[in-house]
């Protein structure tokens, strides 16, 4: 994905956003509910700079090892072993998050 050759990701993702958005709308217009009769509540997030902040260090992270987090202990566990420092890397970097995260801004 990051290399550009193909548009697999993108695709998907992007496709994940349009389908998504179309629903949203759909769900407002028609004023859907849930299975349950309730009402579908979509409440409003403020926006947080450190998001993006975290958006960016995951990505780089996702970048440099060409790997999406959820898949590290089975690419271990199929043998490559170098992976093993991707995923040292991110349990420290959650353990860094956890510690300091009541002094993070959110």
């Amino acid at each position: 994905m990051f290399r550009f050759e193909a548009i697999h990701m993108y695709g998907i993702i992007g496709l994940a956003i349009i389908v998504g958005a179309i629903s949203i709308q759909a769900i407002k217009k028609y004023e859907l509910k849930t299975f349950y009769g309730e009402d579908i509540l979509f409440e409003h997030k403020p926006y947080q700079k450190g998001a993006v902040y975290g958006g960016l260090i995951f990505g780089c992270g996702w970048a440099l090892t060409g790997a999406c987090p959820g898949p590290l202990f089975a690419l271990v566990g199929n043998g490559y072993s170098i992976i093993l420092v991707s995923l040292a890397s991110a349990l420290f970097g959650t353990w860094v998050y956890g510690y300091y995260q009541i002094k993070l801004p959110h």
